[in-house]
Order: structure tokens, then sequence, then C-alpha cells
């Protein structure tokens, strides 16, 4: 099963769907050295069964992580004027 990757931030590899388990995990075993990779089987594409061949791509969300940052700073700060206690940062 050869490994193709992507430089920067996203990553390409390939699969094989090893099976699927009763409660829904779907069993991968992906790129060379066939590292098991478990998933729920609702987020395989329609068709896909034991013994399929996937590719996988995986990138960073950059923009949804820094939205997520300003949420959480958003509701630090409500909770600090409401609270009018000490200063915490908390990081994603």
């Amino acid at each position: 099963m050869p490994e193709e990757k992507q430089g920067g931030k996203s990553k390409r590899t390939r699969a094989v769907i090893d099976r699927i388990e009763d409660g829904g995990t779907a069993v991968l075993l992906a790129g060379e050295d066939e590292i098991k990779v478990e998933l729920p089987a609702s987020l395989l594409p329609e068709g896909a069964e034991s013994g399929s061949h996937l590719v996988l791509n995986l990138s960073l969300d950059e923009t949804s992580r820094k939205e997520a940052e300003e949420r959480v700073k958003a509701l630090q700060e409500k909770l600090e004027r409401r609270g009018g206690g000490g200063q915490k940062n908390f990081k994603l």
C-alpha cells in the first residue's frame, strides 16, 4: 500500500478497510506500516466495505481554530467582567 505525502499543512495517505465492527466502528489499516485507525463507519463514503481501498486527506483548518480561539477569548472576557476576579488565560 504505497503512501503519498504532501508537504506543508496537509497529508495524504492510502488505507484499506480491514473490517467494520457491529458497533459501527470502521477499522482501517493506513499507510505503508498499516497503522490501525478506528473511526465511525458513518464517516466512510457510500459503498465502502471491508477490503475497500481509501485515500485519506488530512489538513489543518486554521480558520476554524482561529474562530474557536476568538470565541473562547470573548467568553473569558465576559466571565472576567461578570466575576471581576483574577485574570486567567486559556489556550486551545
